[in-house]
C-alpha cells in the first residue's frame, strides 16, 4: 500500500496518505499509513496509535498524498474535552453514523452524545487529531522540487 501511495496510485487506496516524521527521542524515522480527513478546511488525521506522542507540541512532517511529498506542520490536539468539542461539531455537520466511521469513537447511546460522553470515549480509546498545514520555508521548496530535504551544510 505504501508503494501504491508514493507513486499515487490512488485508485486502490483513496483517502490513504503517508505520514514521514523523525522520532523525538529515537530519530528513528516513520512512515505511516493513514486515513486523511477533513475538518473546518484543515487536513487532519483521528489516531490512536502511540507514534502520535512524537507530534506533541508540534513537528516538521512530510505528507505523499497521491505521489506527492509535500512539507507540512504537524499539530496534535489529544485533550479529550477540546476534541469532544471538535468531535460534536463534526457530528453536528455529517451525521453521527458517518463521525462514527470516520472515527471509530462509539458512544452506546441512540441519540447523539453529549459532549461528556465523547470525551470519556476520547479519553477511553486514547484519541488524537494531528492537524497538517503546509510549510513555506527553504526546505518545504527544497522537498517540493526534489522529493527530499536538503543535506546539512559541511562543517
Amino acid at each position: 500500500m505504501r508503494r501504491q501511495v508514493r507513486r499515487g496510485k490512488a485508485q486502490s487506496v483513496t483517502g490513504v496518505i503517508l505520514l514521514h516524521f523523525t522520532g523525538r527521542k529515537t530519530g528513528r524515522r516513520y512512515e505511516i499509513p493513514v486515513m486523511k480527513q477533513g475538518e473546518n478546511g484543515r487536513l487532519c488525521v483521528y489516531t490512536e496509535a502511540g507514534w502520535k506522542a512524537n507530534l506533541r507540541g508540534g513537528a516538521d512532517v512530510e505528507v505523499t498524498d497521491m505521489g506527492v511529498r509535500t512539507p507540512m506542520r504537524a499539530e496534535l490536539m489529544d485533550d479529550p474535552d477540546a476534541m469532544a468539542a471538535e468531535v460534536e461539531g463534526l457530528i453536528e455537520r455529517i451525521g453521527l453514523k458517518e463521525a462514527r466511521q470516520r472515527l471509530g469513537v462509539v458512544v452506546h447511546v441512540d441519540r447523539p452524545p453529549t459532549r461528556e460522553e465523547l470525551a470519556e470515549a476520547i479519553r477511553r480509546r486514547g484519541l488524537g487529531i494531528v492537524y497538517l498545514t503546509p510549510r513555506a520555508d527553504k526546505t518545504a521548496a527544497a522537498v517540493r522540487r526534489t522529493g527530499r530535504p536538503p543535506r546539512p551544510a559541511a562543517p
